[in-house]
């Protein structure tokens, strides 16, 4: 069982976070074994060559590739993810590229920052992203670029420059600075997310044990669920391994608590009341 905001489940943070080395078809295979819809490609330069054997082996299973991760810390766009945006196009397919212009700390963030300067670092991959007919998704990696009402300051830049292909995937793991006023901050920002990354959250936990938790599993979880159906929301959303450990246990775990939160809402079950 799924919760109402899930249209299609993928993958997340499963190919250099596994404990071991598998082939495109053992992953598929996985997947599928598992009744997840779709692979969100994370890759590292050793993976990038698989892509194409990948996608084959997902439609082969009636898998889709949901997404690629395209990082460009620096505005350029390196041979191996465009590479793999040709390899994708070329099969027709349109993944979201889920793009990574910066990789901040956890904590406080700094009051500065400038749209403008952003939106010229990713203009390129806006670009690639729209002549491949895909979504460029930015991706809350922590900083000032992890803060979503600073992305949509960058959104609407790439807008005034003639960029309607963009978006925003906002994972759970980099937002437990959010926990607190999500209430309030979701609406604001939930028209623009294309894809939502879940996770087990519970307060405190920026960075390092615990900031990854299988969903379900943490304290503040039916109380973001809640927050996101009752707001309407619905599509993409990706449950995530990052842990080093054999995947099919992690995407398993998570499963459980996926199914437990969608019990939850659809019983009604009240949120816990935490204190703050």
């Amino acid at each position: 069982m799924r919760p109402p905001f899930v249209d299609t489940l993928a993958a997340w943070c499963v190919i250099p976070y596994d404990d071991r080395e598998r082939t495109p078809q053992d992953r598929a295979t996985l997947l599928a074994s598992l009744g997840i819809d779709a692979l969100a490609w994370d890759w590292r330069d050793e993976h990038a060559a698989q892509l194409g054997d990948q996608a084959d082996a997902l439609a082969a299973r009636d898998l889709a590739l949901a997404a690629i991760w395209a990082p460009v810390p620096d505005g350029e766009i390196s041979p191996a993810l465009a590479a793999q945006v040709r390899v994708a196009s070329g099969r027709g397919l349109t993944p979201q590229l889920w793009a990574c212009a910066e990789f901040g700390a956890p904590g406080p963030v700094a009051e500065e920052g400038d749209a403008r300067t952003y939106a010229d670092r990713l203009e390129p991959l806006a670009r690639l992203a729209a002549d491949g007919g895909m979504t460029l998704a930015l991706y809350n990696h922590l900083g000032w670029l992890g803060e979503p009402l600073n992305q949509l300051r960058i959104l609407d830049e790439l807008a005034r420059r003639g960029f309607d292909n963009t978006g925003m995937a906002y994972m759970q793991h980099h937002g437990h600075g959010h926990i607190d006023h999500f209430a309030k901050l979701w609406p604001q920002f939930q028209h623009a997310v294309v894809a939502l990354g879940l996770n087990g959250m519970r307060d405190g936990a920026h960075w390092g044990d615990g900031k990854v938790l299988p969903y379900g599993h943490g304290p503040r979880d039916l109380e973001l669920a809640r927050v996101i159906t009752d707001s309407g929301w619905h599509g993409l959303a990706a449950i995530i391994g990052h842990t080093m450990d054999p995947i099919e246990h992690r995407l398993a775990d998570d499963l459980v608590g996926l199914d437990w939160i969608a019990r939850a809402l659809a019983a009604h079950v009240p949120a816990p009341h935490w204190p703050h």
